[in-house]
């Protein structure tokens, strides 16, 4: 297996870093787990920040792109629980870290073969009234 970062050595945005590392940390883990590649991307512009967890494992079809963000699901249509599979809470967990911080993750091709998981995060949130 081998990881290639690629970006800028850092980059500053309004985040809560234990919810970040963690939402990083899921997407890194689901990449190594199906794909014997893993690149990870950070692109820093003046409104966001793009982090990319791009592996070259199977992918994830079309039809199933929506339902892979859900919790409980599992990509790997495995029966059987063992120490090398997950609860299908990785992707659900790394999108409602990227939501509760004003952005969105999304799931895309990656060609030939694999998958880029797209974590956008704006650089600075406008404070939020309690509700």
């Amino acid at each position: 297996m081998s990881c290639i970062t690629k970006g800028p050595p850092s980059a500053t945005a309004a985040a809560r870093p234990d919810d970040l590392h963690r939402g990083v940390t899921n997407l890194v883990e689901n990449a190594v787990r199906f794909g014997a590649e893993v690149t990870i991307r950070l692109d820093v512009s003046s409104t966001k920040l793009v982090i990319d967890v791009e592996d070259d494992g199977p992918g994830i079809s079309d039809a199933r792109k929506q339902e892979m963000v859900e919790p409980f699901v599992r990509g790997d249509d495995a029966r059987t629980m063992d120490d090398a599979t997950g609860f299908g809470l990785g992707l659900s967990i790394a999108r409602a870290i990227a939501l509760a911080h004003g952005g969105e993750l999304s799931l895309h091709d990656r060609r030939p073969h694999g998958l880029i998981v797209r974590m956008q995060l704006p650089i600075w949130q406008q404070p939020r009234l309690a509700a």
